[in-house]
């Protein structure tokens, strides 16, 4: 007997992914220096720019991630 998963399973787990991913490019990203590309003293210009590549990162990753287990779950 073939069992589909419920497709609420794999929007919860989208947001609950995306914060995670979020999360670890955020702390990835802040192993960069980033102080030969901004000019001196605009720490908030980096943290802002950090936020948001972070959150664009996470999405795409977890997009990806769970795109491709809702495709295999339609496969079977």
């Amino acid at each position: 007997m073939i069992m589909f998963i419920d497709p609420r399973v794999f929007l919860i787990s989208r947001i609950i992914l995306f914060f995670v991913a979020t999360w670890f490019v955020y702390t990835a990203l802040q192993a960069m220096d980033f102080s030969r590309v901004f000019k001196q003293n605009s720490t908030n210009q980096i943290r802002f720019i950090l936020m948001v590549v972070s959150v664009i990162l996470g999405y795409l990753f977890v997009d990806a991630f769970i795109s491709l287990f809702e495709m295999v779950n339609e496969l079977i």
